[in-house]
């Protein structure tokens, strides 16, 4: 349907052209390839080609990125490497896993690594101009509000106890049941829903029930947003940037969905805009935070310039902040978990000390989650657990940046003005320059001083999970809350057993790292 479209959008001559193009390029790319197996008959690939670029590996690996670009970054010398583009249609740029160069990136030399306009162009139009895609005052002020608000000792109380009633009245007893129907479920979908609802709760003041004993779909906004993900993280791989802002212009095939999937996205931002102006939360300081960035909006006039706020614009702003929040709290901490009960399924003595660890830490309940904050202090072996198993299947693999002006990394590679650098952490994790030659091991006592406490919260050049430098993530703390909240009172009622056993899930690569069909398990009463 696609190239009837296109082939009647075209004249003839063009249309000669672009087919001539097309068979020009995909001869360069067979001889590229044969080329490759001869030069690389271990498997492995180089950073590309001078014309055709990254292309020939990109298509040769799609289905192991992530691993390919490991494999690449663990044969060079320096932990980087260089990054070329197809037919050098886009600026060239660097990757990374070396942790002196990512300080560099992340903190010593904030100021010239910037979004850019290669991830605004990706995915603007989702995030509009959100925190993660915003650059200069329009970010800072953002981040100052949002620091402000993630620091205050109602919020973190807020959140342990959102989280709590969540954990007590919602998955607790979706697991009960289907320990006692011994149902599959996946574990990845559950988390995810449940990480939808305790977003909604803290930022906006909802209750969307997504994870309902009900057994009822989850809102039309979930599937759009995810689809609205996935099709703008894809963008962001493209190695022809050019076709999908073709289809864009012509509204065809993905970006058509992508434009649908918006549209819902923006009716769903309207509604819970409007809830919040109709309830704004009572007497006193709002508890969500939508309600406080629309409070801090109409009381500065700075912020409001910005961010381009004036008038109509506050709707479009709230609006991102709606998408930008649930990006942060939708699946980032749901991916994590998904990793980490894969992981303890595979390391059984590492779930047995976090079962000693919470009954010490906690007196015994009779119903409810083990969600106490002093309680979920003491458990620094849990703690340890969740980071190793980030190190391992970070939630976001792959982070980057662009180069506003042109610089010299630490360990001598050269960047120009408006390359981009971007840095893995899932290469990092299994980098044996970085964490030595038990890297791939699950062993969460590295993360452990000699008296059995977490020592882990300088590591962040190794340990760039939740970035670095001015834009570290200020949702740090809340994550470990959450996380650490709903591994202990799952694990402390429930044995979790993956129905698959053939060998390590495979990856879906998307913004979070997510496995690729789900994590089918049972659940069983201890």
């Amino acid at each position: 349907m696609e190239t009837t479209a296109l082939h009647s959008l075209l004249p003839f001559p063009t249309l000669i052209l672009t087919c001539t193009t097309f068979v020009v390029v995909v001869v360069v790319v067979f001889k590229a390839t044969a080329a490759d197996k001869k030069r690389h008959v271990d498997g492995r690939s180089d950073s590309g080609y001078p014309v055709i670029g990254n292309v020939v590996g990109l298509l040769r690996n799609r289905h192991r990125f992530l691993d390919w670009a490991s494999d690449m970054l663990s044969a060079s010398p320096t932990s980087t490497i260089r990054v070329h583009s197809f037919l050098n249609l886009t600026p060239p740029g660097v990757c990374t896993a070396d942790p002196t160069n990512i300080d560099h990136l992340l903190r010593a030399n904030f100021a010239n690594y910037v979004k850019g306009r290669r991830q605004a162009a990706a995915l603007s139009d989702l995030l509009g101009r959100g925190i993660f895609v915003a650059d200069g005052a329009a970010w800072l002020l953002q981040r100052k509000i949002a620091s402000r608000e993630f620091t205050t000792r109602s919020l973190r109380s807020f959140v342990v106890d959102v989280v709590g009633a969540e954990i007590r009245n919602r998955l607790l007893p979706f697991l009960s049941a289907a320990a006692d129907r011994g149902d599959v479920v996946d574990l990845q979908d559950v988390l995810s829903r449940f990480g939808f609802d305790n977003i909604c709760n803290l930022a906006f003041g909802t209750d969307p029930a997504c994870l309902d004993l009900g057994g009822r779909p989850a809102p039309s906004f979930v599937a759009a947003f995810d689809e609205a993900v996935q099709i703008s993280y894809r963008r962001l791989l493209s190695p022809v940037p050019a076709i999908w802002k073709l289809k864009r212009a012509l509204n065809l095939g993905s970006e058509r969905r992508l434009r649908e999937a918006i549209r819902v996205i923006d009716d769903y931002a309207a509604g819970i805009i409007s809830s919040r102006r109709c309830h704004p939360g009572g007497v006193g300081q709002p508890q969500d935070l939508l309600s406080r960035f629309a409070a801090c909006l109409e009381e500065d006039a700075e912020l409001r310039r910005s961010v381009g706020a004036e008038g109509c614009g506050e709707e479009r702003f709230l609006r991102d902040i709606v998408v930008s929040f649930v990006l942060a709290g939708k699946d980032s901490t749901s991916a994590a978990l998904t990793w980490f009960f894969w992981l303890l399924s595979e390391n059984p003595f590492c779930e047995r000390r976090i079962l000693s660890e919470i009954r010490k830490a906690f007196e015994p309940e009779a119903e409810g989650g083990r969600g106490g904050y002093e309680g979920l202090k003491q458990l620094h072996y849990l703690h340890a657990a969740v980071t190793e198993a980030m190190r391992l299947y970070p939630p976001v693999p792959i982070n980057s940046r662009v180069a506003a002006g042109k610089d010299v990394l630490p360990d001598g590679t050269r960047v120009a003005a408006g390359w981009f650098a971007d840095y893995s952490a899932y290469a990092m994790g299994r980098s044996e320059r970085v964490w030595g030659k038990g890297c791939g091991e699950y062993r969460p006592e590295r993360w452990l001083n000699g008296e059995g406490e977490f020592a882990g919260e300088a590591e962040a050049a190794r340990f760039p999970v939740f970035h670095a430098g001015p834009r570290m993530c200020l949702g740090r703390e809340m994550a470990y809350l959450q996380m650490k909240a709903v591994a202990a009172s799952v694990l402390d009622r429930f044995v979790v057993e993956p129905v698959r056993k053939a060998g390590p899930p495979a990856c879906e690569l998307s913004v979070t790292l997510k496995m690729k069909g789900g994590f089918p398990v049972r659940v069983k009463r201890r």
